[in-house]
């Protein structure tokens, strides 16, 4: 995935960086983080939390998060529709409902999804002032804030 963004970025010259690293390692002064189909790995509310504060306090004012994730309930109809939508995604990908349920089932054993309603109380816990949802389909969203243009 490095390789790509590399490619990607290529064209912004130094105004970037990558880097391989793990959720719990300290991050430079930055204006941006941004997370795609990561944090749904992150196995605690504690956790997120702490993540979301050290991402607050990397970013340099005005800065940004974004996140690009699946987000659910744990159980109720918002779940249920999540797994027809993914089993319906996965199927018009060649992946039956039997193999799409035993994918799932083995995802639960390192996924941790979370509300949209919870992620956004997360990053408010951390200090960003405005968390909002910037995009939604289905369980995909695409979420974050700014930090106040002083913090």
């Amino acid at each position: 995935m490095l390789e790509v963004a590399a490619a990607r970025c290529a064209q912004y010259g130094d105004r970037y960086e990558l880097r391989h690293a793990r959720f719990e390692d300290e991050l430079p002064p930055c204006n941006a983080v941004v997370a795609s189909l990561a944090l749904h790995h992150v196995p605690t509310h504690d956790e997120k939390r702490e993540l979301y504060r050290s991402i607050f306090s990397a970013l340099e004012p005005g800065g940004l998060v974004c996140v690009a994730d699946a987000l659910t309930y744990d159980e109720g109809p918002e779940y249920d529709r999540m797994l027809e939508d993914l089993f319906a995604h996965m199927g018009r990908h060649g992946i039956s409902a039997e193999e799409a349920a035993a994918h799932f089932a083995q995802w639960a054993e390192e996924d941790f999804y979370v509300s949209l309603p919870d992620e956004l109380s997360l990053l408010r816990d951390a200090g960003f002032p405005r968390p909002d949802c910037f995009w939604r389909e289905g369980a995909g969203a695409v979420y974050g804030a700014f930090t106040n243009a002083k913090h």
